[in-house]
């Protein structure tokens, strides 16, 4: 169901949410607002989208902001989306001009739960300082993807420039699967001091450069990066003081990665790629800041 209003008021669509939720005959508990900034009409389905999958997880309410709407004058056309195709979450869309469009939170104010928190969310664009943005401001986390822009590492570096507790990125939570199985491996039996690692994938993918970073930072050990044509990370290799070395390679498009160990056969461990809906569902788990991803944005990212 889509319902549609012109020229309206935050106030009004308030309203008129509060009508369709008494007309429901079972009514989901809400955890949180989760608030996208989006920039342009066409991104407007795909934010519904992945914003949709993460509610089934964490049923929220959904507003989605349209920043550069191309109306004319002082107006704010809003949008009602709600059943089964959407989730357990009602979606709202704002695509205001004037006024409206220069006073977001202000804007999005009258249709925010109470007493839930806020994660404002920029699928696409983001802003370098999420905490100075309007509705970072008043989010307990703020979520960015730097794989979506065009030099997503050059997004990194600005990101942790203006780093705020609260702040993640996607190109993080994608890199989630590696850090434990990274982890894992350092920790085998008998453990054994590791004295370099390396770090073998696409160079311009974000992921990679947090991955060596967070290396760095939990081992205090030189970690390089080796550039391939996988679009993501394609190896992590540990090289230990005793001269052996052990690695995880998942080739380009697998869902299997290779766990190479000296003389044991290759074991294979899922490692599949994981979806922005994931990435997502994976940051709303925890409202708290992420300190150890402030650290590793903190500690010479921009350097890489």
């Amino acid at each position: 169901m889509k319902i549609t209003y012109q020229n309206t008021s935050a106030g009004e669509v308030a309203m008129r949410l509060h009508e369709l939720r008494d007309q429901e005959s079972a009514t989901v508990s809400s955890v949180l607002n989760l608030v996208a900034i989006i920039q342009r009409d066409e991104q407007i389905d795909a934010a519904i989208e992945v914003c949709g999958a993460a509610s089934h997880e964490h049923p929220c309410r959904v507003i989605i902001v349209v920043e550069n709407t191309q109306a004319d004058g002082d107006s704010l056309t809003a949008q009602i989306h709600a059943g089964p195709d959407i989730g357990p979450s009602e979606v709202i869309v704002l695509q205001p001009s004037g006024k409206s469009a220069s006073e977001l939170d202000t804007l999005v104010m009258p249709l925010l739960l109470a007493d839930t928190q806020i994660v404002a969310f920029w699928p696409f664009e983001a802003p370098d300082s999420p905490v100075e943005h309007p509705l970072g401001k008043i989010a307990a986390r703020r979520i960015t993807d730097s794989r979506y822009v065009a030099d997503g590492n050059e997004k990194i570096a600005a990101l942790a420039h203006h780093y705020a507790p609260g702040d993640t990125d996607l190109a993080w939570a994608a890199s989630t699967l590696w850090r434990g199985l990274v982890a894992a491996m350092v920790d085998e039996k008998p453990r054994r001091e590791i004295e370099s690692a390396c770090v073998s994938g696409n160079e311009a993918h974000p992921s990679c450069h947090l991955l060596a970073q967070w290396m760095r930072t939990l081992l205090g050990i030189p970690v390089t990066l080796h550039a391939t044509e996988a679009d993501s990370i394609e190896c992590v290799s540990l090289r230990r003081r005793d001269g052996s070395s052990v690695s995880l390679r998942r080739e380009n498009g697998a869902s299997v990665a290779q766990l190479e160990r000296p003389n044991l056969p290759a074991l294979p461990v899922r490692l599949p790629r994981r979806s922005v809906g994931d990435c997502l569902m994976e940051e709303l788990r925890i409202m708290d800041p992420d300190d150890l991803y402030g650290d590793v944005i903190t500690s010479g990212i921009s350097r890489d």
